[in-house]
């Protein structure tokens, strides 16, 4: 499916990632406590990020996911909102996100479309359709065709602690604003309950400081934005 993961696995530093599940309600909570005993992050502290999510016909790398695959695959266009305008940013950007056994790896590449057409444009526009084809210029080759699915938004703040160095950030107001016809049979919005704080670093569990996080509703556990929307939308339990 992707051409030339495994002979560069060794090359890729190990960085450890954890995932802390919390029921969005109490996120507000979480932010307040961040701003308060951590650093903003200095070059994308908030904002909105959007999403459109590309599978297979028959769901291929859903599948992946649900059955704890060696090999789990994400393909995405990707762009941003300001926090607090939700004016769309101009640039946009295919990605690739693969996990191998325990080795991740990201490929991106810049779209010629500015997150203002993505805002505006069907999912099922042909335009659309093609952008996996970016990809080629990474040395990424995935079977197709691919297919949008639908989009996932959410508010993200990025912080750095300020002790550790772990990076943090926090991802509430997930939803699902819209869906592409031919994929999914319904359209109506769909919000998450849940939010996700995440960590990224050379720590595998939370710093000390960071342990009052749990008492405040954190749960560490596995956490898959598009499996969690496929649920939400399709009305299925996995």
């Amino acid at each position: 499916m992707i051409s030339h993961e495994r002979q560069h696995e060794s090359s890729f530093p190990r960085v450890h990632e954890g995932k802390y599940v919390i029921h969005n309600s109490v996120a507000h909570k979480i932010v307040a406590w961040l701003l308060s005993r951590c650093w903003p992050d200095r070059e994308f502290p908030a904002g909105i990020v959007c999403s459109i999510y590309y599978d297979s016909r028959d769901w291929r790398f859903l599948r992946e996911k649900i059955n704890s695959d060696f090999l789990k695959t994400k393909v995405r266009v990707r762009w941003y909102q300001d926090i607090n305008t939700k004016e769309p940013l101009n640039a946009s950007f295919m990605e690739v996100k693969y996990k191998i056994g325990g080795i991740r790896r990201k490929e991106r590449i810049k779209t010629p479309h500015s997150g203002a057409w993505l805002d505006n444009t069907e999912l099922n526009d042909p335009q659309l359709m093609a952008l996996p084809d970016l990809l080629k210029a990474g040395r990424v080759f995935l079977q197709g065709p691919l297919f949008p699915v639908f989009q996932i938004s959410y508010k993200r703040r990025r912080f750095v602690d300020p002790a550790s160095g772990l990076r943090l950030s926090i991802d509430y107001d997930i939803h699902v604003p819209r869906v592409n016809p031919a994929m999914v049979p319904r359209s109506n919005p769909a919000f998450l309950n849940n939010a996700v704080f995440e960590t990224k670093g050379g720590h595998s569990r939370l710093p000390e400081p960071l342990h009052q996080l749990t008492a405040l509703g954190c749960i560490k556990q596995s956490f898959s934005k598009y499996s969690m929307c496929y649920q939400k939308i399709m009305r299925v339990d996995f």
